[in-house]
Protein backbone atom coordinates (compact mmCIF):
# COMPACT_ATOMS: atom_id res chain seq x y z
CA UNK A 1 0.00 0.00 0.00
CA UNK A 2 1.42 3.28 -1.05
CA UNK A 3 0.80 7.12 -0.02
CA UNK A 4 1.94 9.27 -3.33
CA UNK A 5 2.14 13.17 -2.98
CA UNK A 6 3.66 15.27 -6.04
CA UNK A 7 7.59 15.56 -3.44
CA UNK A 8 7.83 12.16 -1.72
CA UNK A 9 5.73 8.58 -1.71
CA UNK A 10 5.60 6.06 1.20
CA UNK A 11 5.59 2.24 1.03
CA UNK A 12 5.09 -0.25 3.90
CA UNK A 13 6.28 -3.90 2.82
CA UNK A 14 6.19 -6.76 4.86
CA UNK A 15 8.50 -9.82 3.58
CA UNK A 16 9.42 -13.01 4.71
CA UNK A 17 11.56 -13.30 1.91
CA UNK A 18 12.71 -10.48 0.12
CA UNK A 19 11.46 -9.43 -3.65
CA UNK A 20 13.50 -7.20 -6.01
CA UNK A 21 11.22 -4.50 -6.09
CA UNK A 22 11.05 -2.38 -9.69
CA UNK A 23 11.17 1.40 -7.80
CA UNK A 24 13.48 4.47 -9.28
CA UNK A 25 13.40 7.84 -7.57
CA UNK A 26 15.18 10.64 -8.44
CA UNK A 27 17.37 10.92 -5.52
CA UNK A 28 17.91 8.40 -2.89
CA UNK A 29 15.46 5.94 -1.03
CA UNK A 30 15.19 5.95 2.96
CA UNK A 31 14.55 2.92 4.57
CA UNK A 32 13.25 2.77 8.24
CA UNK A 33 12.91 -1.35 9.65
CA UNK A 34 10.01 -1.60 11.50
CA UNK A 35 10.00 -4.57 12.78
CA UNK A 36 12.53 -7.66 12.13
CA UNK A 37 15.84 -8.67 11.35
CA UNK A 38 18.60 -10.27 9.10
CA UNK A 39 20.97 -8.86 6.47
CA UNK A 40 21.49 -5.56 4.40
CA UNK A 41 23.90 -5.75 0.73
CA UNK A 42 24.48 -2.72 -0.75
CA UNK A 43 26.93 -3.19 -4.10
CA UNK A 44 27.30 -7.12 -2.36
CA UNK A 45 28.69 -5.47 0.92
CA UNK A 46 26.92 -7.38 3.83
CA UNK A 47 25.59 -5.62 7.09
CA UNK A 48 23.60 -6.66 10.20
CA UNK A 49 20.06 -4.88 10.34
CA UNK A 50 17.58 -4.85 13.37
CA UNK A 51 14.31 -3.02 14.08
CA UNK A 52 14.32 0.87 14.42
CA UNK A 53 17.46 1.17 11.87
CA UNK A 54 17.52 3.82 9.37
CA UNK A 55 19.13 2.55 6.10
CA UNK A 56 19.80 4.63 2.76
CA UNK A 57 19.11 2.57 -0.40
CA UNK A 58 20.96 4.25 -4.04
CA UNK A 59 18.11 4.30 -7.28
CA UNK A 60 20.18 1.00 -8.60
CA UNK A 61 19.20 -2.18 -8.36
CA UNK A 62 22.51 -3.97 -6.46
CA UNK A 63 20.87 -3.97 -3.17
CA UNK A 64 19.00 -6.70 -1.22
CA UNK A 65 17.95 -7.51 1.98
CA UNK A 66 17.98 -11.63 3.56
CA UNK A 67 15.34 -11.70 5.89
CA UNK A 68 16.02 -13.90 9.27
CA UNK A 69 12.76 -13.07 10.79
CA UNK A 70 9.54 -11.57 9.16
CA UNK A 71 10.47 -7.79 8.55
CA UNK A 72 8.27 -5.14 7.88
CA UNK A 73 9.97 -1.55 5.98
CA UNK A 74 8.43 2.15 5.74
CA UNK A 75 10.34 3.10 2.31
CA UNK A 76 10.34 7.06 2.12
CA UNK A 77 11.50 7.81 -1.72
CA UNK A 78 11.74 11.10 -2.48
CA UNK A 79 11.59 13.40 -5.90
CA UNK A 80 13.07 16.53 -7.35
CA UNK A 81 11.05 18.82 -5.83
CA UNK A 82 10.90 17.80 -1.85
CA UNK A 83 12.51 21.07 -1.47
CA UNK A 84 11.65 22.72 -3.72
CA UNK A 85 8.99 25.44 -2.40
CA UNK A 86 5.18 25.49 -4.56
CA UNK A 87 2.66 28.05 -4.39
CA UNK A 88 0.53 25.50 -2.01
CA UNK A 89 3.32 25.12 0.16
CA UNK A 90 2.69 26.94 3.63
CA UNK A 91 6.68 26.29 4.19
CA UNK A 92 9.59 26.88 2.38
CA UNK A 93 12.01 23.31 2.25
CA UNK A 94 14.06 25.01 -0.44
CA UNK A 95 17.22 25.43 2.28
CA UNK A 96 17.00 21.72 3.21
CA UNK A 97 17.95 20.68 -0.39
CA UNK A 98 21.26 20.86 0.74
CA UNK A 99 20.54 18.63 3.71
CA UNK A 100 19.80 15.92 1.10
CA UNK A 101 22.99 16.78 -0.31
CA UNK A 102 25.01 16.53 2.32
CA UNK A 103 23.92 13.19 3.41
CA UNK A 104 24.56 11.72 -0.22
CA UNK A 105 27.65 13.92 -0.31
CA UNK A 106 28.96 12.34 3.24
CA UNK A 107 27.42 9.00 3.10
CA UNK A 108 30.38 6.13 2.38
CA UNK A 109 28.14 4.29 -0.23
CA UNK A 110 28.32 1.40 1.93
CA UNK A 111 24.97 -0.72 4.14
CA UNK A 112 24.45 0.19 7.92
CA UNK A 113 22.59 2.10 9.97
CA UNK A 114 22.41 6.07 9.93
CA UNK A 115 21.51 6.94 13.16
CA UNK A 116 24.26 5.65 15.79
CA UNK A 117 23.16 8.10 19.02
CA UNK A 118 20.69 6.51 21.03
CA UNK A 119 18.61 9.87 21.76
CA UNK A 120 18.44 10.57 17.93
CA UNK A 121 17.18 6.74 17.33
CA UNK A 122 14.46 7.41 19.76
CA UNK A 123 13.39 10.87 18.43
CA UNK A 124 13.32 8.82 15.01
CA UNK A 125 10.93 6.41 16.22
CA UNK A 126 8.56 8.77 17.63
CA UNK A 127 9.04 10.65 14.62
CA UNK A 128 8.16 7.34 12.38
CA UNK A 129 5.34 6.98 14.46
CA UNK A 130 3.93 10.00 13.67
CA UNK A 131 4.70 9.07 9.33
CA UNK A 132 2.74 5.91 10.00
CA UNK A 133 -0.05 7.57 12.24
CA UNK A 134 -1.00 9.96 9.17
CA UNK A 135 -0.12 7.08 6.25
CA UNK A 136 -2.74 5.17 7.92
CA UNK A 137 -5.53 8.74 7.97
CA UNK A 138 -4.82 9.97 4.70
CA UNK A 139 -6.77 13.22 5.68
CA UNK A 140 -6.40 16.26 4.03
CA UNK A 141 -3.23 17.48 6.22
CA UNK A 142 -1.62 14.30 5.82
CA UNK A 143 0.79 14.99 3.38
CA UNK A 144 1.87 18.19 4.98
CA UNK A 145 2.38 17.04 8.47
CA UNK A 146 4.35 13.79 6.71
CA UNK A 147 6.86 15.97 4.52
CA UNK A 148 7.08 18.38 7.94
CA UNK A 149 8.57 15.47 10.24
CA UNK A 150 10.47 13.89 7.19
CA UNK A 151 12.15 17.40 7.30
CA UNK A 152 13.21 16.83 10.99
CA UNK A 153 14.11 12.87 10.29
CA UNK A 154 16.87 14.50 7.75
CA UNK A 155 17.88 16.90 10.38
CA UNK A 156 18.43 14.12 12.32
CA UNK A 157 19.99 11.98 10.05
CA UNK A 158 22.36 14.63 8.83
CA UNK A 159 23.40 15.76 12.88
CA UNK A 160 24.59 12.29 13.11
CA UNK A 161 26.42 12.35 10.01
CA UNK A 162 28.14 15.85 11.19
CA UNK A 163 29.06 14.43 14.43
CA UNK A 164 30.84 11.09 12.75
CA UNK A 165 32.25 13.11 10.31
CA UNK A 166 34.34 15.40 12.80
CA UNK A 167 34.49 12.30 15.57
CA UNK A 168 38.16 13.01 17.18
CA UNK A 169 39.34 15.96 15.00
CA UNK A 170 40.71 18.74 17.16
CA UNK A 171 40.74 22.23 15.92
CA UNK A 172 42.39 25.10 17.25
CA UNK A 173 39.46 27.33 17.65
CA UNK A 174 36.32 25.70 19.28
CA UNK A 175 34.27 27.69 16.36
CA UNK A 176 35.39 26.10 13.49
CA UNK A 177 33.53 23.17 14.05
CA UNK A 178 30.69 25.51 13.83
CA UNK A 179 31.78 27.09 10.76
CA UNK A 180 32.22 23.38 8.59
CA UNK A 181 28.62 22.62 9.44
CA UNK A 182 27.48 25.62 8.46
CA UNK A 183 29.38 25.32 4.83
CA UNK A 184 28.27 21.97 4.67
CA UNK A 185 24.34 22.42 5.41
CA UNK A 186 24.84 25.49 2.76
CA UNK A 187 26.88 24.26 0.17
CA UNK A 188 24.48 24.92 -2.73
CA UNK A 189 23.89 28.43 -1.65
CA UNK A 190 26.39 30.50 -3.19
CA UNK A 191 25.38 33.18 -1.20
CA UNK A 192 26.21 32.31 2.29
CA UNK A 193 29.62 30.28 1.03
CA UNK A 194 31.62 33.43 0.26
CA UNK A 195 34.21 34.77 2.45
CA UNK A 196 32.69 37.75 3.06
CA UNK A 197 29.29 36.16 4.30
CA UNK A 198 31.22 33.71 6.60
CA UNK A 199 33.43 35.85 7.78
CA UNK A 200 30.85 38.44 8.96
CA UNK A 201 28.68 35.72 10.51
CA UNK A 202 31.35 33.76 12.39
CA UNK A 203 33.30 37.28 13.64
CA UNK A 204 36.29 36.40 11.87
CA UNK A 205 38.52 39.19 9.82
CA UNK A 206 37.81 38.70 5.80
CA UNK A 207 41.50 39.53 5.44
CA UNK A 208 42.74 36.92 8.12
CA UNK A 209 39.51 34.19 6.75
CA UNK A 210 41.98 32.27 4.41
CA UNK A 211 44.59 32.06 7.08
CA UNK A 212 42.25 31.02 9.53
CA UNK A 213 40.65 28.40 7.66
CA UNK A 214 43.54 26.72 5.90
CA UNK A 215 45.70 26.48 9.86
CA UNK A 216 42.27 24.92 10.73
CA UNK A 217 41.20 22.63 8.06
CA UNK A 218 45.01 21.92 6.66
CA UNK A 219 44.01 22.91 3.25
CA UNK A 220 42.37 25.88 1.47
CA UNK A 221 38.47 27.49 1.83
CA UNK A 222 38.11 27.46 -2.19
CA UNK A 223 39.58 23.74 -2.21
CA UNK A 224 37.19 22.76 0.38
CA UNK A 225 34.07 23.65 -1.00
CA UNK A 226 35.13 22.69 -4.46
CA UNK A 227 36.30 19.13 -2.95
CA UNK A 228 32.78 18.71 -0.90
CA UNK A 229 30.69 19.80 -4.07
CA UNK A 230 32.29 17.16 -5.81
CA UNK A 231 31.30 14.12 -3.13
CA UNK A 232 27.67 15.49 -3.54
CA UNK A 233 28.17 14.67 -7.26
CA UNK A 234 29.83 11.68 -6.78
CA UNK A 235 27.33 10.45 -5.08
CA UNK A 236 24.26 11.90 -7.29
CA UNK A 237 26.04 9.61 -9.89
CA UNK A 238 25.54 6.53 -7.87
CA UNK A 239 22.20 6.85 -6.14
CA UNK A 240 20.09 8.63 -7.98
CA UNK A 241 19.16 8.81 -12.30
CA UNK A 242 19.86 12.62 -12.29
CA UNK A 243 21.24 14.09 -16.00
CA UNK A 244 24.98 15.05 -15.50
CA UNK A 245 23.61 18.48 -16.52
CA UNK A 246 21.42 18.74 -14.02
CA UNK A 247 24.18 17.51 -11.68
CA UNK A 248 26.51 20.45 -12.90
CA UNK A 249 23.75 22.99 -12.98
CA UNK A 250 22.29 22.72 -9.05
CA UNK A 251 26.10 22.26 -7.73
CA UNK A 252 27.05 25.71 -9.26
CA UNK A 253 29.22 24.54 -11.97
CA UNK A 254 29.45 25.94 -15.57
CA UNK A 255 27.85 22.58 -17.06
CA UNK A 256 28.88 18.86 -17.15
CA UNK A 257 32.10 18.99 -19.21
CA UNK A 258 33.18 21.39 -16.31
CA UNK A 259 32.15 19.13 -13.56
CA UNK A 260 33.40 15.69 -15.49
CA UNK A 261 37.28 17.61 -15.77
CA UNK A 262 37.10 19.01 -12.39
CA UNK A 263 36.04 15.44 -11.13
CA UNK A 264 38.54 13.62 -13.14
CA UNK A 265 41.59 16.13 -11.82
CA UNK A 266 40.60 15.68 -8.38
CA UNK A 267 39.77 11.77 -8.25
CA UNK A 268 41.40 10.60 -11.40
CA UNK A 269 38.24 9.41 -12.91
CA UNK A 270 34.39 11.11 -14.55
CA UNK A 271 30.97 11.45 -14.12
CA UNK A 272 30.05 8.95 -16.38
CA UNK A 273 32.54 5.92 -15.31
CA UNK A 274 31.89 6.60 -11.70
CA UNK A 275 27.71 5.86 -12.64
CA UNK A 276 28.66 3.19 -14.84
CA UNK A 277 30.44 1.20 -12.27
CA UNK A 278 27.44 1.53 -10.27
CA UNK A 279 24.92 1.22 -13.27
CA UNK A 280 26.53 -1.11 -15.53
CA UNK A 281 23.10 -1.76 -17.89
CA UNK A 282 23.41 2.51 -18.91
Amino acid sequence: MDFSHEAFSLEIAEYNEWQERSRINNFFELVYVIKGNGIQSVNYIPYEFKENDVHILPATKCYKYVITKSTRFLFIRFTGNYFTPSSRDMIDYSSWFSRLNFILGNHHHHPGELVQDYQDKQQIKRLVEVVLCEYQMKDICSAFVIQSTLVSILGIISRNIQKKILEGRKFTDNKFADLLSFISFNILDQTKITTAYLSDKFNISETYFSEYFKRNAAEGFQEYVLKSKLKIAESRAIYTHTQMKEIAWELGFTDSSHLNKMMKKHYGRGMKEIRNNIHPDK
